[in-house]
């Protein structure tokens, strides 16, 4: 198949397939060289785009021996923030320089706070998530307009974000939308003639509107991707847009259930999973692979005695020469993967793992208070006048983010701007110490941007960021220390540093543990998926949006996506009790607590509906 899709001169072309058939590898990366190799084509004409950071880095990778005849490759959110940058005649130009970082929304739930003093912080956050999903997929004037206190919420954080000159990466997309329908044909969006988008299942419609406004006269658009794989939900994700698209008009289609990754017996699971979605389906893996490969399922009595098992498995795959970047295991939770990683770490030596063997759960990164200070100083040496980051920097070290005391000094100096140009300690009573500490801590930040400039050195800045010996910045600056290239601008390298902190790293000396999501695009000889239950598999639907049929149907593709990675054995395993206190914090739902004199009380749990449902299955004890 991938040679006709390769010889084929139709303008759109769909494919429909399986994980492991070598969709990017033998159709997406070969269909990008073999329009390059004409050198007439420029390689700013042909676009490599897909849904994660992730699976952007796996593609600049890939192209990467391509040398300056390399194609762009990019997240379509990545895309769509470039556009916006480019053009200057909208309402989103003078925000789109600052995007909120993760931990910059505490300081806007803080303010909002002020705003609605009666409301629990905890609501706000539950709002402005709600709100967030909204501006994703919907135009900005049809989110959060049903009621006057949805009006209300939505006014003030338009009016925060107007004010902070900043945006939210949420909104992007939309903006991006808008702004292209107004201008027509830009520049911008003319010059990709040959279009290649991976993972097509996982845009949103609006990502999926914009990619076709991006085609409307290229030479080529390929999407390729598998509905089965489908796994952002949560973020609007709209599966169905692939099969919509291959039954378009004028669209070449092509279709393969072939895997060449995963042995038979892990294509007999995941094709359980497929039929239990849809009963009536034909479309199932094929194994191109001939071996059996191998499937555990087991099953403990507690969640110490399913951790060590695994913990005692992954001892004798390092024993038998497995390299720990081809074992990984994955978690129907966040919070699940990061309690295995601290057991490993407790007892691999008892296991007869190295002390020196590290395992840690990939995730993004969560920053200390004095890690988001430097980060935000960082960003303020690029951007000396970002009112987002001096917002934030302001506030960082106070529960509160001191909320109440910047409402204080707005009010008597006009706005930020003016805060931090006249704010003095003695233009407030004594009484007021934390206004006073806060002017003076604004003091301190005018005087630190007053040293720098955006030309000078940018190892001197590094270094003074983040100092050698300082064992506290060690971790970022290792990150910007990997990430520099020659030639490097302050303004260049934060732009990959701050990318970086919206990505999951990676450490192929490292086992890795991480979600069944995060897992997406991955694969490892070994694959392990630990807390199998109910209470985790579904679990609770805590979706703003999706039906809870919609929502059984996507863990069950997350399920699916895991099983999927598995090229040679997958271990499958869940206990019957579960600590009380960890199912309470998780949300994982069970039969009720279970509880024995002179030991914790624990969480009785059930199967996971969805292994319940495989047949020729075998437990073992």
């Amino acid at each position: 198949m991938p040679d006709e899709i390769l010889a084929s001169d139709a303008p759109k072309i769909c494919v429909i397939a399986a994980p492991g058939s070598g969709k990017t590898k033998r159709i997406l990366i070969p269909m990008a060289a073999q329009i390059l190799s004409d050198q007439a084509v420029s390689p700013r004409n042909v676009l490599l785009l897909t849904f994660s950071r992730l699976s952007a880095k796996d593609l600049k990778e890939r192209v990467a021996d391509m040398g300056d005849r390399a194609p762009r490759a990019t997240t379509v959110h990545g895309l769509c923030l470039a556009f916006l940058l480019s053009e200057n005649d909208h309402d989103m130009r003078n925000r789109v320089e600052s995007i909120l970082l993760d931990f910059e929304k505490d300081t806007l739930l803080c303010d909002l706070k002020l705003v609605f003093p009666q409301r629990d912080k905890r609501d706000l956050a539950r709002d402005l998530k709600a709100f967030s999903a909204g501006w994703a997929v919907r135009p900005h004037d049809e989110v959060f307009e049903e009621t006057d206190d949805q009006r209300r919420f939505k006014a003030a954080i338009v009016r925060w974000l107007g004010e902070q000159e900043a945006a939210m990466m949420e909104e992007i997309v939309c903006g991006a939308v808008a702004l292209a329908q107004r201008l027509g044909n830009s520049d911008f969006i003319t010059q990709p003639r040959h279009i290649l988008v991976d993972e097509y299942q996982d845009l949103n419609r609006l990502e999926q509107k914009f990619v076709n406004i991006l085609a409307r006269e290229s030479d080529l658009l390929l999407v390729v991707g598998d509905p089965n794989q489908s796994i952002y939900g949560f973020k609007f994700s709209y599966p169905e847009g692939i099969t919509d698209f291959s039954r378009a008009e004028g669209v070449s289609a092509w279709s393969s259930m072939v895997t060449g990754r995963c042995p038979r017996s892990v294509v007999s699971i995941a094709n359980q999973l497929i039929i239990q979605a849809d009963p009536g389906t034909a479309n199932l893996l094929e194994a191109l692979r001939p071996d059996e490969g191998e499937v555990h399922f087991v099953q403990k009595n507690s969640q110490h005695a399913e951790f060590q098992h695994v913990v005692d498995s992954i001892s004798a795959r390092l024993r038998a020469g497995v390299t720990p970047d081809n074992l990984i295991v994955l978690s129907p939770k966040r919070k699940l993967g990061a309690d295995f990683v601290e057991y490993f770490n407790a007892n691999k030596v008892a296991a007869g793992i190295p002390e020196a063997q590290s395992c840690v759960f990939e995730s993004k990164q969560d920053l200390s208070e004095a890690e988001q200070e430097r980060v935000l100083l960082f960003g303020l040496l690029v951007k000396p006048d970002s009112l987002l980051r001096i917002r934030t920097y302001l506030g960082i070290g106070d529960d509160t983010t001191r909320a109440a005391e910047i409402a204080t000094i707005k009010q008597r100096y006009g706005n930020l701007t003016a805060a931090m140009r006249d704010a003095d300690p003695e233009h407030f009573p004594r009484r007021s110490t934390r206004v006073r500490r806060l002017c003076q801590r604004i003091i301190d930040l005018r005087a630190i941007l007053a040293e720098h400039n955006e030309a000078e050195n940018v190892n001197a800045v590094v270094d003074e960021l983040f100092p050698e010996e300082d064992l506290e910045m060690s971790r970022l600056r290792k990150v910007v220390k990997e990430i520099a290239e020659d030639g490097d601008t302050l303004v260049s390298l934060y732009a990959k540093f701050s990318e970086y902190l919206r990505s999951i790293p990676t450490d192929n000396a490292t086992i890795r543990v991480m979600t069944l999501m995060a897992s997406k695009g991955l694969e490892a000889d070994h694959v392990y998926i630990i807390g199998c239950n109910a209470g985790n598999l579904p679990g609770e639907n805590r979706s703003v949006h999706m039906t809870d049929a919609e929502y059984i149907a996507e863990q069950r593709r997350f399920l699916f996506v895991g099983v999927t990675r598995a090229r040679v054995s997958l271990t499958i395993s869940w206990a019957r009790h579960i600590p009380f206190g960890q199912a309470r914090q998780h949300h994982t739902g069970g039969l009720g607590p279970r509880r024995v004199i002179g030991a914790p009380v624990q969480m009785v749990v059930g199967i996971s509906p969805f292994l319940a449902d495989l047949h020729d299955v075998h437990w073992e004890a």
